[in-house]
């Protein structure tokens, strides 16, 4: 409690008494040990906060002047006496007169003490709503306060009057809410403004009443212990008298104030907790309520939900919202007078009271609380979501008429006759008419919400009818529109698409690209200069610094760096990680040595020490090159630093980051390059090659092309996105001119402003899930499996007769990438994107418009500065969508406000170590109608069992885990767990979740199989399990039979392998390498197929299968040594991957391999050479050969690559690069000679992840 910090309210007091603070603080050590001078002084403080509030009752009561003056001596002695004192010794003695001083002092207006009256007339200056307001919150903190303090010999609130005094701090704080809700509409031209400073000053008197009989019957020494108890409960039991509204004249005090409000004006209220006194008002009418007699407690759910839906209201709606909450209010003082007029009938009296009988407006006050609470719900409405939605909302209410027919039984024929409305526009119309597309999602979200406040009793029942009749017309007038403009669809969607009426977007033609076109136009010099530091130059280790502002291009210069040929040639050891604003020095740790040694599995259980020790060592006396991108702040760097050894051998470090402080702090030998704007030319020329693949550009859009060009005002970043636009549209003068008049005259450097251009030119069903990358992190690598999954249960994709959802998500990220709004970060080794990531302007840009559509809520921030049970995060403010962007201590305090979602995702936080939530189970119980719960990056304890609806869930759990799950998740879709290491047990409920299609598990999932199984037709996807032999993995595939990508291994396998039809995409592992597997008997259908750790006899069972694209053999022996390819062998085989394989030589046919593009060998320590017919592949794009012992082996790839280029001119070979690994005996500067390579590797001008 410190002085400083509390405002004196007595008029002209403000007296000076830090000094005793400081007297406590700087003598705490010299003085006594039986003395406590902190407790003393808050003893002190706490009586002197009573003393003042005494003295401001005097400026609006008939306070005795004697008393008064009392205390004014009181403060005066204080504050001369503690300003004498020069020595320690002498605190006590002074401390221990002031506090006998207010003892006395207090005996004395004690014994005269009474009920204030208010004097009059009254005081204009004090009796305000701001004085009141600032007064009523002081008792309150005060009262809160006094029982808090500890007294060295008794308690300062005897335990008997603990309760007591919480219910007299009950009553004020519902008090302070009336007082906040009346004081913001109180008009100053108010021609009667009587009703409204009685009410005032009796705010004032019964608020310092409360805090003086609190004060003065406190315990001046523990003989009055008791004594004081008595007294004050006495008290207390009066005072609850003199602020509840069973008097009359006490009662009259509240409605005449409320009618004066009614009927007074209306001021356009700005308060900015606004909806915070509404609710505080209702919510101290509910309180009245309560206490009533059952028989007047029916307007309880009407209170309820009036208060339920106040909270983020429409400011328009504020006036008609306090019409409602003022009837109501009058409702329940009416019904005092009521109960009041029942009692004086009952005696025999005549009550003279005139009663206020407000019953018969019940129904108005319905309506117009229906109408208000509508419009909340309506402001809450997504404005932009998938069409797939609606589907899962008509199989959710089909469920909801099964289990909780009861609860819905007086709707259950409306809702038949919504549903059918629904299906029939979904079947004929769905993605027909954009705007009554989006009309029919916010019609089906409305019906869901009622369904669930219905099955919750959330809603009451006239309010139900009303809503539900309401929605039955309208939807019945829309579907009348619909089918008015069905004949006029193309002349509807060009009235009605957000873009102009000369853009229209080939969708289907950026669904065919798939390639990356990272362009680098512009900073040739640049490269070239970063370049020659990064090769040669000092001896020393040295940072390149590349600063500049976001979207010039930072990230893809400092990539073209890393991956030029003389550079990744140059050093022994490359990897990279990227910082962001929110990282974790282990996270950095973990991902630079996981880059650094790809071959080897790096635990993220490891403590942050040893991971730093492991990355030094891994350093040592290496020529390594590390890029730090994204760097914010000098921690992250100074975080890192230690870790980078000094071998005066070249090794550098490359970083990137928007601040100019950051660079100059990390420098090292070399000034920070701080990159340029684009020239115009250079804007041009990148615009050019992404609209038109570097092509040539019509002579007739030169003009407009450059005009284009220049106002995306030299940024990269935006010159890609407008490039996105154009490529969309006709390749026409007409459709450019409109482009160039959208961008409008001042969007130079404005790059939000044509990211907004670039998502306006969205397709509708594609504007939710661009948004949607909003609830990723920055810098985040995304994989696209899990951002299809997601789409998907989120209703973004609409379901489709023909096509998997999976694959028509995957096109819709095709079109995003090809707008450049999307960036590929990894391929697959079949080509397919297999991680994207989003640049930081346009995360920036998903999170802010997808608040603003309602769409999806991202909360950022401190989670110590993180209050969920602020009015700010109520229910009803908190979106369909949320994402806690930050690590999360408690989560039950969260479960409340967000029952509601549909989606919940809990990130990582910056805090190291892995967040966990306790009773998993019990918080998120109150989750009922989840569809995602992704929950990766947290570690649970349990799993909830009422999530009856959940389409998707991303959990981690605790090493060798057991997990549990509810037998009634028969919507779940997706399942994604992540152990912390060893194994995780499913249980036997995994076999009852019949929606299931894709299940991964992390490392290793065990099933339990002496359990009848039920078969599982719908999975496609299952990762990865562990099978002790072949016999149980039989059991467990043969009730699996339609998967189509599978990972498993099993540890003893005789060869035999069950024949799927529809398999694909199969990694299989033998577990350890010493069985040797006899068949295989693979089936047919596969594309991709990884075979490790095992021996193989026979690979020609892997080279007939007709349709593989991709093989891959890691650490496996194959019997003969020898390996023959025949012309009829691997007829489709697009990549080739031999990782650690025994065989020594290889002989391949010459029409083997027809449609071969990539071949990498990894430590194949015993083959020498590779075939001479390689080089006449006219398919094959790039051989890698890394880690051989054979130098031969690297000779051979070198010739390939000469005959590609040379002999049969392979443009595609043409365009890869071939990249040495030099050992790290060799001298710094200069070029290296050929004589010392090790290996070769000639890669895509993107490398792919294999």
């Amino acid at each position: 409690m410190s002085s400083s910090s509390y405002e004196y309210l007595s008029i002209g007091k403000d007296y000076d008494l830090s000094y005793l603070e400081k007297l406590a603080n700087e003598w705490d050590s010299s003085l006594p040990r039986n003395i406590d001078p902190k407790n003393l002084i808050e003893i002190i403080y706490m009586n002197l906060k009573f003393l003042d509030m005494f003295l401001s009752l005097q400026s609006f009561t008939t306070v005795c002047w004697y008393a008064a003056q009392k205390v004014q001596e009181v403060f005066s002695y204080a504050e001369t006496e503690v300003k004498r004192i020069n020595h320690p010794g002498d605190v006590a003695s002074v401390f221990f007169k002031l506090e006998e001083h207010i003892c006395e002092t207090k005996l004395e207006i004690r014994d005269k003490y009474s009920f204030p009256e208010a004097s009059l007339p009254l005081s204009s200056i004090v009796a305000t709503p701001e004085f009141a307001k600032k007064f009523i919150d002081t008792v309150v903190r005060n009262l809160t306060d006094l029982s808090e303090i500890c007294h060295p010999y008794f308690d300062i609130v005897p335990h008997s009057s603990k309760q007591p005094m919480e219910e007299v701090v009950k009553e004020l704080k519902l008090l302070r809410n009336f007082v906040y809700f009346i004081s913001d509409r109180i008009c100053s031209d108010e021609s009667d403004p009587q009703s409204q400073h009685t009410f005032l000053t009796h705010v004032l008197v019964v608020a310092g009443h409360a805090a003086m009989i609190s004060w003065l019957n406190l315990p001046n020494h523990w003989k009055e212990k008791n004594l004081a108890s008595a007294k004050m409960n006495a008290s207390f039991s009066d005072f609850q008298k003199r602020i509840q509204p069973i008097q009359p004249c006490i009662r009259k005090i509240y409605v005449d104030v409320l009618q004066a409000l009614k009927s007074g004006c209306h001021p356009n209220i700005e308060a900015e907790y606004v909806s915070d006194y509404k609710y505080g008002f209702v919510e101290t009418l509910v309180h009245r309520l309560k206490v009533l007699p059952v028989t007047f407690k029916d307007q309880m759910p009407m209170l309820n939900f009036l208060r339920d839906n106040l909270i983020n209201l429409p400011r328009e709606a504020f006036k008609d919202l306090d019409t409602a909450i003022i009837d109501a209010g009058l409702l329940v003082y009416s019904l005092y007078d009521r109960v009041e007029e029942k009692e004086d009938v009952a005696v025999g009296e005549s009550n003279q009271v005139p009663v206020l009988d407000l019953s018969g407006d019940i129904p108005s006050i319905q309506a117009l609380i229906y109408l208000i609470s509508r419009k909340s719900f309506h402001s809450k409405l997504p404005k932009i979501d998938g069409l797939g939605s609606i589907d899962i909302i008509l199989d959710h209410l089909k469920e909801y008429l099964s289990l909780y027919s009861d609860s819905l039984s007086s709707i259950k024929s409306q809702l038949w006759t919504i549903q059918q409305q629904l299906d029939h526009f979904q079947k004929h119309h769905g993605g027909s008419f954009q705007y009554f597309s989006m009309q029919m999602i916010s019609i089906a979200y409305e019906v869901y919400h009622l369904v669930v406040s219905c099955i919750n009793n959330d809603i009451p029942e006239w309010c139900l009818v009303l809503w539900i009749g309401d929605i039955i017309e309208e939807i019945t007038l829309l579907m009348k529109e619909v089918l008015k403009n069905h004949d006029e669809k193309k002349v509807a969607d060009l009235v009605l698409h957000t873009t102009t009426d000369v853009v229209s977007a080939h969708t289907s033609q950026l669904a065919r690209i798939t390639s990356i076109r990272e362009e680098m136009v512009g900073f040739d010099e640049v490269v070239q200069t970063l370049k020659g530091k990064l090769i040669r130059g000092s001896s020393k280790l040295d940072l390149i610094s590349i600063v500049g502002m976001a979207g010039l291009g930072k990230t893809t210069l400092a990539n073209k760096l890393f991956l030029d040929q003389l550079v990744v040639s140059h050093f022994d050891v490359r990897a990279q990680c990227c910082v962001s604003q929110a990282y974790t020095r282990k996270d950095l740790l973990l991902t630079i040595l996981r880059g650094a040694k790809k071959d080897t599995v790096i635990s993220d259980k490891l403590p942050e020490n040893e991971l730093a020790d492991k990355l030094r060592k891994l350093l040592f006396g290496q020529r390594y090159l590390i890029l730090i991108d994204d760097v914010w702040e000098t921690t992250a760097y100074d975080d890192l630093m230690p870790c980078f050894y000094e071998a005066n051998n070249g090794s550098r470090l490359i970083l990137t980051t928007r601040h100019d402080h950051v660079a100059y702090h990390a420098k090292l030998v070399s000034d920070p390059h701080f990159l340029r704007k684009f020239t115009l030319e250079e804007s041009w020329m990148l615009l050019k090659n992404k609209v038109f693949n570097k092509k040539s550009c019509p002579v007739v859009l030169e003009d407009v092309g450059q005009k284009i060009a220049q106002k995306c005002g030299g940024l990269p970043l935006s010159v890609v996105l407008v490039a996105g636009i154009l490529e969309t549209m006709e390749k026409e003068k007409r459709c450019w001119e409109q482009v160039a008049i959208n961008l409008g005259p001042h969007i130079q450097a404005k790059s939000e402003d044509i990211i907004n251009l670039s998502y306006q030119d969205l397709p509708f069903h594609l504007k939710p899930c661009f948004l949607y990358f909003g609830v990723f992190s920055e810098d985040e690598e995304i994989k696209v499996s899990k951002l299809t999954w997601l789409w998907t249960a989120e209703g973004l994709v609409k379901t489709h007769t023909e096509k998997l959802s999976e694959d028509i998500a995957e096109n819709y990220l095709k079109n995003l990438i090809g707008r450049n709004l999307v960036m590929v970060s990894k391929k697959s080794s079949d080509g397919k994107t297999k991680t994207c990531r989003i640049h930081d302007l346009l995360l920036e840009f998903c999170k802010k418009k997808a608040k603003v559509e309602n769409f999806l809520q991202c909360i950022e921030g401190d989670n110590d500065n993180m209050n969920p049970s602020s009015t700010s995060f109520q229910k009803h403010s908190i979106q369909r969508r949320v994402c806690l962007q930050f690590q999360v201590d408690n989560l039950a305090e969260w479960s409340s406000i967000c029952s509601d979602v549909q989606s919940f995702h809990l990130m990582k936080g910056r805090k190291i170590g892995l967040p966990s939530i306790g009773y998993a189970s019990h918080t998120f119980n109150s989750f009922k109608f989840l569809w995602v719960l992704d929950l990766e990056f947290t570690v649970i304890d349990s799993f909830p069992e009422e999530l009856t609806y959940l389409r998707y869930v991303a959990v981690k759990v605790a090493e060798d885990s057991s997990l549990t799950f509810s037998d009634n998740l028969w919507n779940l879709e997706t399942l994604i767990v992540k152990g912390l290491g060893g194994r995780v047990t499913l249980p036997d409920t995994i076999w009852k979740m019949v929606k299931l299609r894709h299940l991964h598990v992390y490392n290793r999932a065990i099933f339990n199989i002496n359990n009848a199984l039920q078969e599982m037709d719908g999975l496609r996807t299952l990762s990865s399990t562990w099978f002790p032999c072949v016999e149980d993995a039989n059991r467990i595939f043969a009730k699996t039979p339609n998967l189509q990508k599978l990972r498993c291994e099993v540890l003893s396998c005789d060869g035999f392998f069950p024949a799927f039809n529809n398999l694909e995409m199969l990694k299989f592992s033998w577990g350890r390498l010493g069985i040797w597997a006899g068949d295989l008997n693979l089936p047919p259908s596969l594309k991709k197929l990884t075979l490790s750790n095992g021996r193989v006899c026979r690979l020609e069972q892997v080279a007939i299968l007709p349709r593989l694209e991709v093989l891959k053999l890691l650490n496996v022996s194959i019997r003969p040594e020898v390996w023959k390819v025949t012309d009829e062998h691997f007829p489709h085989l697009k990549f080739l991957k031999l990782q650690d394989l025994s065989f020594s030589e290889w002989d391949v046919s010459d029409d083997a391999f027809p449609y071969l593009e990539h071949l990498v060998l990894r430590r194949c320590q015993y083959l020498r050479m590779i075939p001479s017919c390689f080089g006449y592949m006219m398919s094959l794009k790039s051989i890698e050969v890394k880690s051989c012992k054979e130098e031969s082996l690297a000779e051979s790839a070198l010739e390939i690559k000469n005959m590609q280029v040379d002999e049969i001119g392979n443009s595609d070979f043409q365009d890869s690069r071939m990249l040495r690994h030099s050992p790290k005996n060799d001298p710094f500067i200069g070029q290296p000679s050929s004589s010392s390579f090790v290996g070769y590797q000639l890669l895509e001008h993107v490398a792919s992840s294999g």
